[in-house]
């Protein structure tokens, strides 16, 4: 499961960012149908800028990662007894 994490971020990413393209796009579309008539849905603008949009978001993702990645703290190392000098003295009788 670990190894699908990323592919399956990248696609949650491409379908999320897509989505919220598609949406501006079609209340700009929307908007311009009702104020000036019958207007053209600009597939290709909006899968530009969806595309581009995707890519900024993935390369801002990987970025913030490694920033992340990099100050994270030492592992801290598990305590060992310490040895400790300790003097005997045998007794005879």
């Amino acid at each position: 499961m670990n190894n699908a994490l990323p592919a399956l971020l990248v696609g949650l990413t491409a379908l999320v960012t897509s989505g919220l393209v598609h949406a501006g796009y079609a209340l700009w579309w929307l908007s311009q149908t009702l104020t000036r008539g019958h207007a053209a849905f600009d597939w290709a603008g909006a899968l530009t800028v969806s595309g581009t949009a995707t890519a900024v978001v993935l390369i801002a993702g990987l970025l913030v990662r490694r920033l992340v990645a990099g100050h994270t703290p030492p592992a801290a190392e598990p305590a060992t007894p310490k040895a400790v000098p300790v003097t005997v003295t045998v007794r005879s009788r």
